[in-house]
């Protein structure tokens, strides 16, 4: 395997330095809940805000144990297709939120800071442009740098906070610095996600997410497939998704279908976009 992925001159995204003030702001939150605030049920249907806590500790050991130390488990996953990882990952996910329940919520947080640290530095350690341990499958990679592992990587600690933070009714993270980075990430998946859909050579469609955050992603047609394009006022469908839904839409916390999103243009690519997921997930 290649050292490196392609140009490493290409725009990524950098979101390894945020890792530490989205950590803190975690670790804040966690430390103002009383022992009942943990015990509150989230959207998961079997999930308290403790199992989602334990779950962020279990990527964190995971990660760490398997990348940086180099330790293969004895437990040997088959594994031959992406419906076989996501049903290896919930199946570990669910193990980890169990084998926690008789853990105080003062022992995990620390834990949870512990190893958030670690795996900060174990980033910062990477080449960017190197090739990372899992692709982006969600993205339709099947190799892909470090930065956008990361990144994904990111996107799945800033949706889990997000979603205690819900369930415990706390303000939710929408300041730029953090959210804008998670919406860049989803929006790589918009090629893969729109493959198999027919334009016109030329056709050009934006996503549009609007708020403090939000930004606007382009898509256009050549060669019958979906190329990523820059912003571009002049697009013949614009797909409009406010800044606090687009994040639950992309990581099916909720059922996209409740949302209204606002499209100009051909309505079947606003129908097309509800089901893009950024998440692996059954």
């Amino acid at each position: 395997m290649p050292e490196t992925v392609g140009d490493p001159t290409s725009d990524c995204i950098e979101t390894v330095e945020l890792f530490p003030r989205l950590g803190d702001k975690l670790a804040e939150l966690l430390k103002s809940l009383s022992p009942e605030d943990f015990d509150k049920p989230t959207q998961f249907p079997s999930w308290k805000v403790k199992d989602i806590c334990a779950h962020l500790l279990d990527t964190s050991l995971r990660r760490l144990s398997s990348e940086r130390d180099r330790y293969a488990s004895s437990e040997k996953a088959q594994i031959a297709s992406n419906a076989d990882l996501i049903r290896h990952v919930t199946s570990l996910a669910d193990r980890w939120a169990s084998a926690f329940a008789g853990v105080s919520p003062h022992i995990l947080i620390e834990l949870i800071e512990k190893y958030q640290t670690e795996l900060y530095e174990y980033f910062r350690s990477l080449p960017p442009h190197g090739v990372s341990t899992f692709p982006v499958s969600w993205a339709g990679e099947q190799v892909s740098e470090n930065w956008f592992d990361i990144a994904r990587e990111f996107t799945e600690r800033w949706h889990h906070q997000m979603q205690i933070r819900e369930a415990l009714q706390q303000a939710p993270i929408y300041e730029r610095e953090l959210y804008h980075p998670v919406l860049d990430t989803f929006m790589r998946a918009l090629p893969y996600h729109f493959r198999g859909v027919h334009k016109a050579e030329g056709y050009r469609a934006s996503v549009h997410i609007e708020g403090g955050a939000g930004g606007t992603w382009g898509l256009v047609w050549r060669n019958g497939s979906a190329m990523p394009a820059g912003d571009d006022a002049s697009s013949d469908t614009t797909i409009t998704i406010q800044q606090d839904v687009a994040w639950k839409i992309f990581t099916r916390w909720a059922d996209a279908s409740e949302y209204r999103i606002a499209v100009e243009g051909d309505p079947a690519l606003g129908e097309r976009i509800k089901s893009m997921s950024c998440i692996l997930i059954q």
